[in-house]
C-alpha cells in the first residue's frame, strides 16, 4: 500500500510541473473571447465615423442644391459630431452655400483629420 501512495506522489509531482491541456486551452478561450469583442468595438466606432461623415456630405451636397434652386444664401452649420470647418473664406465658422452654386470654401476637419473640401469657387464637395 505504501508502495501505491508513492507512485501517486510522483504523478502529482509531475503534474504540477506545468499546465494541463484543459488549462490552456480555458485560457486560449478566455483570450480570443476578449480580442473578438476589441476588435468588433473598434469596427463599429469606424462604422459610425463613415456613417457621420457620409451624412455631412449628404447636407452639404443637399445645401449646395438648395441654394441654387432657391436662389438664396444657404448657411450649413457643422455643430454635431466634431467637425471643425478651416480655411473658409471671410473667416466663417458655417458654410455658406450662394445662390450661383459657389460658396465660402474650407476643408473640414474631424478629430484632426480632413474628411471633406468644399471649394469655393464652384461649391463642389471634394473627398
Amino acid at each position: 500500500m505504501t508502495r501505491i501512495s508513492k507512485l501517486s506522489r510522483k504523478q502529482s509531482k509531475a503534474c504540477s510541473n506545468g499546465f494541463t491541456l484543459v488549462e490552456m486551452l480555458v485560457v486560449l478561450a478566455i483570450m480570443s473571447l476578449a480580442a473578438v469583442l476589441f476588435i468588433g468595438g473598434v469596427n463599429q466606432s469606424g462604422t459610425i465615423a463613415r456613417m457621420e461623415v457620409t451624412e455631412l456630405e449628404r447636407s452639404i451636397t443637399s445645401a449646395r442644391q438648395s441654394a441654387i434652386r432657391s436662389g438664396e444664401t444657404r448657411r450649413l452649420e457643422l455643430v454635431p459630431n466634431g467637425f471643425k470647418l478651416r480655411g473658409a473664406l471671410a473667416g466663417e465658422d458655417n458654410l455658406l452655400f450662394y445662390a450661383d452654386g459657389s460658396s465660402n470654401g474650407g476643408k473640414i476637419y474631424r478629430d484632426e483629420q480632413l474628411v471633406a473640401q468644399v471649394r469655393w469657387i464652384d461649391g463642389r464637395l471634394m473627398r
